[in-house]
């Protein structure tokens, strides 16, 4: 069964956990909404997985899905999310994804994040670099991906 993994990637940990899962899942597609376009009546299966910044996945993310969402239903889907804070997760998936995509998915899951600001820009990098020195002078560890929940995901997915 053919899978297409969609994701939305600003700052770069969408885009690795994308790529995570594209080796994980066997006779899989990666399209990066800021590049790619997918017809994804050619699939079967269909990820969807963004950051979250400020409560919310990406805008390019959900007009895609906005714009696809009666054929992304006819599909086996998972949905991810990436984010530094991992005990809101499902509030953002249920606050950002359709009731029946969440309630159709196979798996919905939260893979972490990195805050890299050398791959920002603007004020994303200055606010970034704060957020790095507040957690380093707090003793508390950088944000970092879990590989272990993305081969989780797949596992499920498979």
């Amino acid at each position: 069964m053919k899978t297409a993994i969609i994701y939305y990637s600003k700052s770069g940990s969408s885009a690795k956990c994308a790529r995570d899962l594209y080796r994980k899942i066997p006779d899989s597609a990666l399209f990066n909404l800021a590049i790619d376009t997918c017809d994804i009546s050619k699939y079967d299966n269909v990820i969807l997985g963004g950051g979250i910044r400020a409560g919310k996945i990406p805008s390019q993310l959900k007009k895609y899905i906005s714009s696809n969402e009666l054929e992304i239903q006819k599909k086996n889907v998972g949905i991810f999310v990436c984010c530094s804070d991992g005990s809101h997760a499902n509030n953002y998936i249920e606050n950002n994804f359709s009731p029946i995509l969440v309630k159709k998915a196979v798996v919905c899951g939260c893979f972490g994040a990195e805050i890299n600001p050398d791959e920002m820009k603007g004020i994303d990098r200055i606010i970034a670099k704060v957020v790095l020195k507040n957690i380093k002078k707090s003793g508390a560890p950088a944000p970092q991906i879990n590989y272990a929940k993305i081969e989780e995901f797949a596992a499920k997915f498979r």
